[in-house]
């Protein structure tokens, strides 16, 4: 039986099919975070209006604990660079020119998804932080953050 998660998710491609239509290059969706990237889709699709520009995500997985999604469109294909040190983490984005007003608004609202990843679970939504379990990182809730195995956090990802 699908899960309601994978009912919410074959909704999301049956009304923005043209932002899934890629190689499966590697598109994860992880529960905790399902809701955002839903709201993330619809203002993309109002953002875009009628002209959907080849807009299409590249990737959705999980990086450094949070969210990061991954998209071109028929101008462009921003390059993302991610450097962690122990002071943090520093975010780059290029390939966005003065005359790509939209996909710097894409960008925009992809990087407020993510940002609110940092803080919800990967499994159920709730208020969390990015923790260790082994060598994976990720964002959890108290009750899910105490399994320092990370088993519970396998079943994070929804399923296709």
């Amino acid at each position: 039986m699908p899960s309601h998660e994978f009912e919410q998710l074959q909704n999301l491609k049956q009304r923005f099919g043209y932002m899934f239509q890629t190689p499966l290059l590697g598109l994860d969706f992880y529960r905790g975070w399902l809701s955002d990237f839903i709201s993330a889709c619809e203002e993309i699709d109002a953002a875009l209006g009628d002209d959907k520009r080849g807009f299409h995500f590249t990737q959705a997985k999980e990086k450094y604990g949070s969210a990061r999604y991954y998209f071109s469109t028929n101008a462009v294909s921003p390059l993302r660079l991610s450097i962690s040190d122990p002071n943090g983490l520093l975010e780059l984005t290029t390939g966005l020119k003065d005359e790509h007003d939209v996909e710097k608004r894409i960008a925009i609202i992809l990087h407020a998804a993510e940002k609110q990843s940092l803080h919800k679970c990967i499994l159920c939504g709730a208020t969390g932080k990015v923790r260790r379990f082994g060598g994976w990182l990720a964002c959890a809730c108290e009750v899910h953050g105490a399994d320092q195995s990370g088993d519970a956090l396998r079943s994070a990802v929804v399923r296709r």
